[in-house]
């Protein structure tokens, strides 16, 4: 096919340098959430979507194939059709599970407006997610039940309640639930949504979107839930995302993968969870984070999406145990072997630290990170034994992701190139750092309820506005430096940016955590200062005992 090769080039004031992403590989027709279901559907009809044990210690593991799927989509959508208008609200929050699933895509695809929420919130933080979105149903883990029935008094919009019970329940619980369900006619457990409607032959008879720009997810952005700006994506720019994502990366085929991420995360749903579709991957529901391990073997993973701080944890932890045993100088031998032949052309990385792999489940090839910067030893170890991580950058207001390193093209330090067709600009006067700036149809609607705040971060031209500072490598990757409502000015007019800094301290291993910022001196002068948490439990290691306040 012909690939687009990335430009680089300046707007006609000067003041932006502009790169848009190439496409690497052939996309298919997939321009709606719809069509990524029915994609799928007719591509892998019998191919498993996604497997889960119902509780972690059960022998036995739970599978649906991607005729399931469909179908459990047009059953929930036809279900819903018969209790609520079509571009309803509708609220969720639970672990993540098929229930989940099912519940966003009938909802997302055709039907109304999906609104995750984050299943870590208080119970206190979720009444103004409820209340702000206006959703008209919720449906929910057990767990929250109790708390659902206390709010909904409060909640003049909220009329349904359906209760995702997912086997963990007691039977206690679920007693009470269907007590109360006599005398609510509103109130539903999900599997009974289901045995409503039976099995359909033929195509599923999923809904149409009313149009392509219509909305399909309210996100609610950090920061309490009471203030936090809540982004609305519409079914084009999560689908435009999918598809750049699909333009840009290439995994085996067929492709297995681990959930662990929150799917409310959007990282983790247009990453983890719809592109996977997309691909006709295999999607793995982890067990909880002591079974990883266990999870990554005996599903045979080939994909897993996390943050930062579990790809430092594995390295940290793979490094101390090699210390432990007396085999860290074999292990930083066979490193270097592997990175030095690796760099001359001559790949047996996955054959020289087979024992390393092993550790990870032995068929994992890919990471894909996000969230925050990856430690460059970090990178460079995993690329040592044979697994390439593909760091990437986005904003809930991009549908997330934004740029990333791809399958052919992966630069350390940075967070990739943009994605197939998506505009990326650092406002910079056509030279060196400046805020990133995003175009594309991935850039959402705007803000719920706030067209001020819309207004000042998507301009007339169309472009995001991101808030984040970066530059571009000399080949085309995108490099964070930090943001700009951190950014230290000192008195020179030299800018700082603590997050550098912060990464600094973080690679020595007796750091824990830091904080960088700019004290104000008695002479009008500004002291770059560091608060700096030290890993006490690393230098009692050290010392071989414990340390006291002077160490």
């Amino acid at each position: 096919m012909d690939h687009n090769d990335f430009s680089d080039s300046n707007d006609r004031t000067g003041k932006l340098q502009i790169i848009t992403g190439k496409t690497w590989y052939e996309v298919p027709p997939i321009h709606s959430l719809r069509d990524l279901i029915l994609h799928s559907y007719r591509k892998f009809p019998q191919r498993e979507a996604v497997r889960w044990r119902v509780k972690p210690r059960d022998e036995e593991i739970q599978a649906k194939n991607y005729t399931d799927l469909a179908r459990d989509v047009a059953r929930m959508q036809a279900w819903l059709a018969e209790r609520l208008p079509k571009g309803s609200r509708i609220a969720l929050i639970g672990d993540n599970s098929y229930p989940w699933m099912v519940t966003w895509l009938a909802v997302a695809s055709g039907f109304g407006v999906i609104v995750p929420i984050d299943r870590l919130l208080k119970a206190e933080e979720l009444f103004p997610v409820l209340d702000r979105s206006k959703s008209v149903m919720f449906i929910y883990d057990a767990e929250w039940h109790s708390h659902v029935r206390e709010m909904q008094k409060k909640l003049p919009s909220l009329s349904y309640r359906v209760l995702m019970d997912r086997g963990v329940a007691t039977e206690e619980t679920m007693e009470a639930v269907r007590t109360e369900m006599e005398d609510d006619d509103k109130l539903f457990i999900l599997d009974q949504v289901f045995e409503a409607f039976p099995l359909a032959e033929g195509e599923p008879a999923l809904l149409e979107p009313s149009a392509q720009g219509e909305d399909a997810a309210i996100l609610f952005t950090s920061g309490t839930s009471a203030t936090s700006k809540a982004a609305i994506l519409t079914d084009q720019s999560i689908t435009a995302d999918v598809r750049a994502l699909l333009g840009s990366v290439r995994f085996p085929d067929p492709l297995k993968t681990l959930s662990i991420l929150p799917l409310h995360h959007a990282f983790e749903n247009t990453c983890g969870f719809l592109t996977v579709l997309a691909m006709g991957g295999s999607i793995h529901v982890f067990d909880g984070l002591r079974y990883i391990g266990k999870n990554l073997e005996e599903h045979q993973v080939h994909l897993t999406v996390v943050v930062p701080a579990v790809l430092d944890a594995v390295y940290k932890r793979v490094m101390s145990e090699a210390a432990r045993t007396g085999q860290a100088k074999k292990l930083r031998m066979g490193l270097a072997l592997s990175s030095f032949l690796f760099k001359l052309g001559i790949d047996i990385r996955r054959k020289l630290m087979k024992d390393v792999l092993s550790k990870l489940g032995g068929n994992l090839q890919f990471i894909i990170c996000g969230a925050a910067p990856v430690e460059l030893e970090t990178l460079k170890f995993f690329r040592a034994i044979g697994i390439e991580v593909l760091s990437g950058y986005g904003l809930t207001e991009a549908s997330p992701v934004v740029s990333g390193g791809n399958t052919c093209v992966n630069e350390f330090a940075t967070v990739g190139h943009p994605l197939s067709g998506v505009e990326v600009a650092i406002d910079n006067g056509g030279r060196g750092e400046g805020e990133i700036l995003v175009r594309s149809p991935i850039v959402m609607k705007g803000y719920l309820d706030d067209p001020e705040a819309t207004a000042e971060t998507i301009d007339q031209d169309g472009w995001l506005h991101t808030a984040d500072i970066g530059r571009f490598t000399r080949k085309g990757s995108l490099v964070i430096t930090g943001r700009r409502k951190s950014m230290i000015v000192l008195p020179s007019g030299k800018k700082v940016f603590p997050e550098e800094i912060e990464a600094l301290l973080y690679r020595h291993d007796l750091v824990r955590d830091a904080l960088v910022f700019g004290f104000a001196g008695s002479g009008g002068d500004v002291i770059i200062t560091a608060k700096v948490v030290v890993d006490r439990d690393r230098i009692r290691d050290e010392l071989k005992r414990d340390p006291t306040d002077e160490d």
